[in-house]
């Protein structure tokens, strides 16, 4: 008896390629995503930031617990210059 391969699970080529690569960015993606949060935040007085109550209920922040931030700076809106703030 012949061997078959089944050629339908077989992925050649650069598609097959950026096929999976599409799997693997967007699984590592997710793990990233689970269990952070996005949010944007206007700066206040001596550069302080508040966490909006429902993030913090979600996420089960508490006053005093220690928590990573990255700070990713919009663009500022041609009307910031008349408002003297950007609008969100």
């Amino acid at each position: 008896m012949a061997d078959f391969i089944d050629v339908s699970k077989i992925d050649l080529g650069l598609a097959g390629v950026i096929r999976e690569a599409r799997n693997e960015i967007r699984g590592a993606s997710l793990d990233f995503v689970r269990g952070n949060s996005l949010f944007k935040v206007r700066v206040g007085k001596q550069n302080r930031i508040t966490i909006p109550d429902p993030e913090a209920e979600a996420m089960e922040i508490r006053e005093g617990d220690l928590v990573q931030v990255m700070v990713i700076p919009l663009r500022y809106s041609i009307n910031r210059k008349k408002k003297g703030k950007e609008d969100i």
